[in-house]
Order: C-alpha cells, then structure tokens, then sequence
C-alpha cells in the first residue's frame, strides 16, 4: 500500500516463497519450483536414491575377497590352513570379485569409494596372499637343507610378485581416476594369482616355479591394455555380455 506522504515503501522480504494454486512452491520471480523427488540423486545426475543398506551389498561381498586374501597370509602361521584351503580361498575370492561388479552394475549403486575399495581387496587377495603363500609353500618344500640360492630366489620371486601387484594396482588407480576400469594396463593380478597359486599349492619345489613367478610379476606392470572381459565377455558401465553370434544377443546377457 502507499502510506500517507506518499512515499512507496519496497516489499522488505521479497523472495519469500508463497504456495501457487497448485500447491507448486513459487519463488520470488514468480516462476513455480517444485521439490527435488526424494528418488533423485542430491547432485541431479538422475540416478535413484538408496538405502545405506543396498549402497553396500557390493562392498560387504568386496569384504570376502579381503577374507579370502587373509587366508593365504594367515597360512603361513596357522597349522590348520593347508594348501587345499588357499586353493579354495583363491577361488572364492576370484568368484565373489566378479560379483561385486555385478551387484554393483545392478543395484546402481557404483561410486569411487567401491572402486577403490575393490582394487584395494584385489591387493590383499590377489597380490599380497599369494605373495607369501608362494614363499611358504617353497620354503616348507625345499625344506631346512635349502641352499642360501635357493631361499634368495625364492624370497625375490615373492617379493618382485607383490612389489609389482602393488605397483599395478597403484597405476590402476591413477589411471582410472577411481573408477571401476574397463581394461587393464598389464595383466590384473586376479589372472597372475591363478597360476601362482595353483602351481605354489601342487608344485611348490620344481625348480621352474621362481621363474614363472617372476614371469607373471612382469606381465602385471606391462604397459599393454588388457580389455576387462579378457576377450571371452564384452564389459561396459552398465552390463557384462558373452559375444555369442549364434544367438541373440538378449541371450547372451549376464547382469
């Protein structure tokens, strides 16, 4: 209104939001506002919101291949861990580290924290566990009369393993800036960790075995790209498929 004098007074809150006969909140401008859907993301990426209890489905399966890497470590001083134990610890760990991928495509709920969390898993499973399990399978089969060549060679072998499955991993995460990676740089230390194990377990005194480790150190940190499916699955963000071109390809889905 206009006091007496004359003189026009300005609104003194004028961006106070009043309720539109919709029900639609209307800002200052008088532009209608609506709400933010409680299903979106906070940052307006589109993506659906989820419960603390699904964000980490992925990484409670992630904590299992950390287990499973624990396993081979704790081998070297726990009686009761035979070497057929590792084997299937390895093997659940490779099992549940594709799973994790899979849950998280599924569920949508893919973020840094997970990828870095899983390669950090890969570490202790696949490159520190059967680091030491290597060495201990060896040291146990050449037994105390092991000349000081043979215990140097096998040290080193285990060592250059997890020197370099650190080292990858490493390189992964800075290449991939945290993301879950499409391809490999080297060869992943989930495909080193089979033969090495495998071969720790039911070889461990051929005179080879150093030398295949040490093989397999290399090839992790090569500077040659790896797809992620290994040429047998095509992996993308948001699916894993099998090229089978006999078929359809809603045949060939996996996740």
């Amino acid at each position: 209104g206009v006091p007496a004098g004359g003189a026009v007074v300005a609104d003194p809150v004028p961006h106070i939001r009043a309720r539109g006969m919709g029900g639609d909140d209307v800002g200052g401008d008088g532009a209608p506002t609506s709400p933010q859907s409680p299903t979106s993301s906070p940052d307006g990426d589109g993506k659906p919101q989820r419960s603390i209890f699904i964000r980490n489905i992925p990484n409670a399966i992630t904590l299992v291949t950390v287990f499973c890497g624990f396993i081979l470590m704790a081998s070297t001083s726990v009686p009761g861990i035979s070497p057929q134990v590792c084997l299937f610890a390895t093997f659940c760990g490779l099992w549940t580290d594709v799973l994790d991928g899979q849950a998280a495509r599924a569920l949508r709920v893919k973020s840094k924290f997970g990828a870095t969390f899983d390669q950090l898993a890969d570490l202790s499973c696949f490159g520190i566990g059967p680091a030491i399990f290597f060495v201990r399978q060896r040291q146990v089969a050449l037994g105390p009369e092991a000349s000081f060549m043979q215990s140097l060679l096998t040290v080193l072998a285990g060592y250059a393993y997890m020197a370099c499955s650190v080292f990858r991993i490493a390189r992964e995460l800075i290449v991939h800036s945290g993301a879950r990676p499409l391809y490999f740089v080297g060869i992943p230390t989930n495909l080193a960790c089979i033969p090495t194990v495998v071969f720790s377990a039911v070889f461990p005194g051929s005179i080879l075995l150093p030398f295949i480790v040490i093989a397999l150190s290399g090839m992790m940190v090569m500077p040659y790209h790896v797809p992620k499916g290994l040429w047998v699955m095509r992996v993308t963000e948001t699916e894993v498929t099998v090229p089978c071109p006999q078929r359809r390809p809603s045949q060939c889905h996996i996740d």
